[in-house]
């Protein structure tokens, strides 16, 4: 082993397929590339070696630190979802009123969708000809505590008479669907609409649309908030 190679009790697997260290700074680095590069190029088919030479570091760290395309891409999701799931949980145990936290919830997933727009092909992708115990876990991991989350706000704001009782499921999808469209039809904003890409100012009109759409469906009485 060279002196540039990662130390050997590196290499021992962890539960997740990744090696241990794959939570180091060049391991951080490769996940922080593919992302960028997904969300550049508007894909999931970035290479090895553009991902490498995009975060400056040996293409065969990949392979070592998350044993394939695979483990990568799972740790960027994992990434994702974990910044996005603490804000959300923290909202949640805020002392702010249903209606502010619902608002601040949608503006929440418009941004997430802004920041990472490939997120739904990526759960596809990872979930496509997986493994039921690979679904059973993103499920439970990333999609299942966002559901809950969202449903805790609402069963607050139905137990102050604020928002009346909608079918959850739809309600998600909707807002799911709602958030993702604009970036997963760019080519709708940019030929029918002339619009080539979503700027900071159409991605803070598009958070304020969602919000307010969202929030008419769910409160009983919308004139009594201010949207």
């Amino acid at each position: 082993m060279s002196a540039s190679e990662p130390a050997r009790p590196a290499r021992r697997t962890s539960r997740r397929g990744r090696r241990d260290g794959a939570d180091s700074a060049s391991a951080t680095a490769l996940v922080k590339a593919t992302a960028a590069l997904m969300r550049e190029r508007d894909t999931l088919d970035v290479s090895f070696v553009e991902i490498a030479e995009r975060a400056g570091l040996p293409a065969g760290l990949i392979g070592y630190y998350f044993g394939n395309k695979e483990g990568l891409l799972f740790a960027v999701l994992e990434r994702d979802v974990k910044y996005a799931l603490a804000q959300l949980d923290a909202l949640v145990a805020s002392d702010w009123s249903p209606v502010d936290k619902m608002r601040l919830h949608l503006r929440g997933v418009v941004r997430a969708y802004y920041k990472t727009p490939y997120f739904n092909r990526l759960v596809q992708a990872m979930t496509r000809d997986a493994s039921p115990e690979r679904v059973a876990r993103i499920a439970a991991e990333f999609i299942g505590p966002m559901t809950k989350a969202q449903g805790a706000i609402m069963d607050e704001g139905v137990a102050d008479g604020l928002f009346r009782e909608v079918d959850r499921m739809l309600f998600y999808f909707s807002v799911i669907g709602a958030a993702d469209a604009i970036h997963a039809s760019r080519f709708i904003l940019s030929s029918v609409y002339g619009v080539a890409e979503v700027t900071p100012d159409l991605h803070r009109r598009h958070a304020a649309h969602i919000a307010e759409v969202f929030l008419h469906t769910l409160l009983i009485d919308p004139a009594s908030a201010a949207v």
